[in-house]
């Protein structure tokens, strides 16, 4: 780990499948020039950007039959990173390979392993986002951050902040309770790798004052509202109901850029109601809904004091003390070559 990248080992977001086509892309990941193509039967590799010959960027290159040719000297890598071909050359110098990282594409986005040679556990699955989720079952909101991961994710444990900061109006202040074992969270997918996960319930009753007004007049009002948070170090599966019935399911998820320097991706699948109109119409509020609760966040993480510091806690910040007691956990699991 580079001094102050208070980073955990886990999967994060390399970059969506629909930017990486033919070419090879440049990408800055884990605070490192990195490359991004695709091999001989599409899978993506995310490797080490400068050619270790004379250093030149191998996003200049071009793949050819599914191996990325420098556009310099044209040496040739595979998708192990390992050097193939030199020209002129009969003997491949030894050393000439890339630094790779384990990939895996899924769910719209291509995923790269921080933190040790080999994941520690695998992506999990997430079953409402396998299909290509699109307009009017869900949506894709992708926002560049000045927070770090720990700051984005440990938000969603913080009940406090929905109402003082979203303006939530309830009768009661929310509630949080962390759950004890990953099969508890039914509906998410198969359960998360014990080691690996972490999650809470949130709830809150009916909306009250103008938020009551408007819900009651959209037909969103409930008698108990549940947020369900089944995560892993990097990422979030939450899944909402409304009295017991389940509104959406959303993903969220993070690309770091390098320190203080993340995107927050968030991807929503809503639960279909077998109409269209009836679609359309949920479609419409929970994108709003979701979109301005995320607008609020994003200046407070873009003006954020720098780095993962700790501050003064109150009996409010169990759920994000518990957090990050959790995710330092896993960024101590990484290794000094990660």
């Amino acid at each position: 780990m580079r001094p102050g990248f208070n980073l955990a080992a886990s999967w994060y977001i390399a970059l969506p499948s629909h930017e990486l086509k033919t070419k090879p892309k440049a990408i800055t990941l884990f605070n490192r020039p990195l490359v991004v193509w695709r091999d001989r039967i599409g899978h993506p590799v995310v490797a080490a950007r400068a050619c270790p010959h004379q250093g030149a960027s191998l996003a200049d290159g071009k793949v050819v039959d599914g191996v990325l040719r420098c556009a310099f000297h044209h040496w040739r890598f595979d998708g192990t990173g390992a050097c193939v071909a030199v020209p002129g050359v009969e003997r491949i110098p030894r050393g000439a390979r890339l630094r790779t990282y384990p990939v895996v594409e899924r769910f719209g986005y291509v995923w790269a392993w921080y933190g040790s040679p080999e994941p520690m556990f695998p992506l999990p699955e997430f079953p409402a986002l396998e299909a290509d989720v699109r307009f009017p079952r869900g949506f894709r909101l992708a926002d560049p951050t000045g927070a770090t991961v720990r700051r984005i994710l440990e938000n969603t444990y913080d009940p406090n902040h929905l109402v003082e900061l979203h303006g939530l109006e309830v009768a009661v202040p929310p509630g949080l309770h962390m759950v004890d074992h990953p099969e508890d969270m039914v509906g998410n997918g198969p359960p998360i790798a014990a080691d690996a996960w972490l999650g809470a319930e949130l709830t809150w009753p009916s909306y009250a004052g103008k938020l009551g007004d408007i819900t009651k007049l959209l037909g969103t009002n409930a008698k108990q509202f549940v947020l369900r948070v089944d995560g892993w170090p990097s990422g979030q599966r939450i899944a909402y109901f409304a009295d017991g019935v389940p509104q959406y399911k959303l993903l969220l998820a993070t690309t770091p850029v390098s320190p203080n320097r993340t995107v927050q991706h968030i991807a929503v699948a809503i639960e279909p109601t077998g109409h269209l109109l009836r679609n359309l119409r949920k479609y419409l509020i929970h994108r709003s809904e979701i979109t301005f609760t995320s607008n609020q966040d994003l200046p407070i993480f873009n003006t954020i004091e720098p780095g993962d510091r700790h501050g003064i806690y109150v009996d409010c910040d169990r759920g994000v003390l518990h957090f990050r007691k959790y995710y330092q956990q896993w960024v101590d699991r990484v290794t000094e070559d990660a």
